[in-house]
């Protein structure tokens, strides 16, 4: 994957049900975590279907948000969406429609668009969640490099030094993310790829991908 192609079309097929405004605005997908929080305004008013039911949280109807889902920052949910019971969600999150949320997952200034599953038991920061991709059971998304530097990602073509301290992962439309698998700062993972469950997973996957844990690559097709 080049610079260039990381653009959000590369990854993203299907308009987002809320912050289409935010992806609009992005050159790149790497781009949209850090940008939600501008566009957090602009989203609520181009979005007359969100009713406010809380300080910083609003939802379709149909949205069910369980007790006991801790919520410590803004919240948009989309309806048929189920945020369930014993999760966190922090700074910014925008969660479209028919995405279940399950239980012991926590979230932090991620756009989760439609259809999305991330059920049980994952750590998910500072990243996009593509149309009915999937994280299987206990899948960590890291956001965070150790030494808390600069994050950098590597392209086939140039190192890019992105400025950001936090970026987690861009999932790509209906991408399969196997149980217990780790996504390392600034992973990029194409449309239609699958990985592995216990896979370590760094840098770009193009589309249509097939990542096994030993870190072979074979494409995939359709």
């Amino acid at each position: 994957m080049t610079l260039e192609q990381s653009t959000p079309s590369y990854f993203f097929s299907h308009q987002h049900t809320f912050a289409q405004c935010v992806v609009d605005s992005a050159q790149y997908a790497w781009q949209i975590p850090s940008m939600i929080e501008k566009y957090w305004d602009k989203i609520i008013s181009e979005n007359p279907s969100l009713c406010r039911v809380g300080e910083n949280i609003w939802v379709e109807e149909g949205a069910v948000i369980e007790d006991g889902a801790q919520i410590e920052g803004y919240l948009i949910v989309g309806r048929g969406s189920t945020i369930k019971k014993n999760t966190i969600l922090r700074g910014y999150n925008v969660i479209g429609r028919d995405v279940l949320i399950g239980n012991f997952v926590e979230i932090k200034n991620t756009l989760i668009y439609d259809g999305v599953q991330l059920p049980h038991l994952s750590y998910v920061g500072d990243s996009v969640l593509g149309y009915y991709s999937h994280l299987g059971a206990g899948v960590k998304v890291s956001n965070f490099k150790s030494w808390g530097n600069e994050i950098n990602i590597t392209f086939d073509d140039v190192k890019l030094a992105t400025g950001l301290e936090k970026l987690g992962a861009i999932v790509g439309d209906r991408a399969d993310v196997g149980c217990n698998s780790v996504l390392y700062p600034a992973t990029l993972i194409g449309r239609g790829c699958v990985v592995y469950p216990l896979t370590g997973v760094r840098g770009t996957i193009d589309n249509d991908t097939l990542l096994r844990p030993e870190g072979t690559r074979s494409h995939i097709n359709r």
